[in-house]
């Protein structure tokens, strides 16, 4: 049996002049625009060992489009996918220690995946906090996604919905814990990035289409899904 592949990828739109995640890793490629292509080969020409890849505009138009292209296209078995504006990677324990070397953090991303696939777990995530009284245990079986997702495509059976395009990752978690039982969450191995508020991205999305997001979700997965608009902090309200 041979061993899975694996592969990291980072979709960015708009963003070459700011993009940051890709300072953490060992390799990777940028997912981009066909016409935003030679913008971001020129602003990444000093990285060497990370790759841009243009795609059709028209294939990845939208938050949703590109994750899912990723997701049926990738040549890797299991693939990690990771927000572009990312400026930190932390251990979470009982203290929050930072982390910078790319060997490391790209080992991580390795490790999670090597697990999915030992395990036949579909999806996985880093924790959408770094709150240290968040952290509870190594490793968690559901809730919300952060700036890293784990796709293991051979087990995968979600699918990205446009109409939920600013919830799109949450509405992964619930699809797959009704087809797989279980995500996996890495809670000792966090992420944070800007969360849009840097040019580009989702950064233009406006107030009411996020909660016209949000009330799709409540009318399509009812009380297994919450979300307080005081606090920005959603819930899934399944146990695991």
């Amino acid at each position: 049996m041979s061993e899975p592949t694996f592969g990291i990828y980072i979709p960015s739109y708009k963003r070459a002049g700011t993009c940051y995640a890709h300072h953490f890793l060992e390799y990777g490629t940028y997912i981009v625009r066909e016409s935003e292509y030679d913008e971001y080969c020129e602003a990444l020409k000093e990285f060497e060992h990370i790759k841009v890849q243009g795609v059709p505009d028209h294939l990845i138009c939208g938050l949703t489009e590109v994750n899912q292209w990723l997701i049926d296209n990738a040549p890797e078995d299991v693939i990690a996918i990771l927000d572009d504006d990312i400026h930190h990677f932390y251990y979470r324990m009982f203290e929050t220690v930072s982390i910078t070397d790319p060997e490391l953090i790209t080992s991580e991303l390795e490790r999670v995946g090597q697990l999915m696939s030992d395990l036949g777990i579909g999806f996985g995530a880093t924790d959408a906090t770094i709150r240290p009284w968040n952290y509870d245990c190594e490793f968690a079986f559901k809730g919300c996604a952060g700036a890293v997702r784990w796709v293991n495509r051979q087990t995968f059976k979600a699918k990205c919905v446009k109409e939920l395009e600013y919830n799109y990752d949450l509405d992964l978690v619930l699809q797959e814990l009704i087809y797989n039982r279980i995500i996996l969450k890495p809670k000792y191995f966090c992420s944070k990035g800007l969360t849009d508020t840097n040019e580009g991205g989702a950064s233009g999305k406006k107030r009411g289409d996020q909660i016209a997001s949000i009330n799709l979700m409540k009318a399509k997965w009812g009380k297994y899904f919450s979300y307080n608009l005081k606090t920005n902090v959603p819930h899934i309200n399944v146990k695991r």
